[in-house]
């Protein structure tokens, strides 16, 4: 069995048919996961422990410790990726997304864990980044060239990809507020480069005031980050997509 850190990390392996558990608490925000015994025990029973790495989960040296010289080896992905990823939301570029994919079959490979049907997963999870990459080459004439603001800007290894222009975060540290200063910068900068929408994976908040301010719309963007016992990583990754497709068409002349 491996463990995943994160609930998007545990949909991959579960879209492969490898079998895993998930060692993030559910409704828990992957940044300020702490350590607690349940997934010390979770970890011990792993093969492998499949992280993003690169102090996304700030919790990894401290499992490292707990779980002492005997533990299964620590995967992060940022170490394997080629180039290096210069943002740790690796699963909101689809090419590093693939690619860690493609990881997790080596390293099943190398487990003796290659069966028939992880192969046939594979061909199917191909399929499904091909869909989630036709529905960007879809929406992305749509909102290329269109600024936006954030509330926390995890969504930008995506919006790169379709050509869209961040304008920043409103809080990069989410457990600080912005201050009173900061947060007018951005409201002019706004105004002055026509900002077409704020995004927010919450309602209410700073987000919902400066979309007020700036009188344009607050879309509600999942950033992935939280487990969604509902929908899987791919169906997500569409709904995000689709949201994005929906705020460029209310900014529409």
């Amino acid at each position: 069995m491996y463990g995943a850190t994160l609930g998007v990390i545990g949909d991959w392996l579960g879209a492969l048919e490898l079998p895993h558990t998930v060692l993030q608490p559910q409704g828990t925000d992957a940044h300020e996961v702490a350590l607690n015994v349940r997934m010390v025990h979770q970890a011990r029973r792993c093969r492998r422990i499949v992280a993003v790495g690169g102090g996304l989960e700030g919790y990894l040296s401290a499992l490292h410790r707990a779980l002492g010289k005997h533990h299964p080896p620590i995967m992060e992905l940022t170490r394997h990726l080629v180039p290096t990823p210069d943002n740790l939301h690796i699963w909101l570029d689809l090419n590093w997304a693939y690619a860690s994919c493609e990881w997790l079959m080596r390293w099943a490979g190398d487990d003796g864990m290659l069966t028939s049907a992880v192969r046939q997963a594979w061909r199917r999870t191909q399929l499904r980044f091909r869909q989630v990459r036709q529905a960007m080459e879809r929406v992305r004439p749509l909102v290329r060239g269109k600024a936006y603001i954030a509330v926390h800007d995890a969504y930008r290894p995506l919006t790169r990809q379709l050509g869209m222009r961040s304008l920043g975060s409103l809080m990069p540290h989410e457990e600080h507020p912005p201050s009173l200063q900061s947060l007018r910068a951005m409201v002019e900068r706004g105004r002055r480069e026509r900002v077409a929408f704020v995004l927010s994976r919450e309602e209410g908040g700073v987000g919902a005031t400066v979309a007020r301010l700036l009188k344009v719309p607050l879309l509600l963007a999942d950033t992935l980050e939280h487990r969604d016992p509902q929908r899987d990583y791919f169906q997500r990754y569409l709904d995000l997509l689709a949201t994005l497709e929906a705020g460029s068409r209310l900014t529409e002349p």
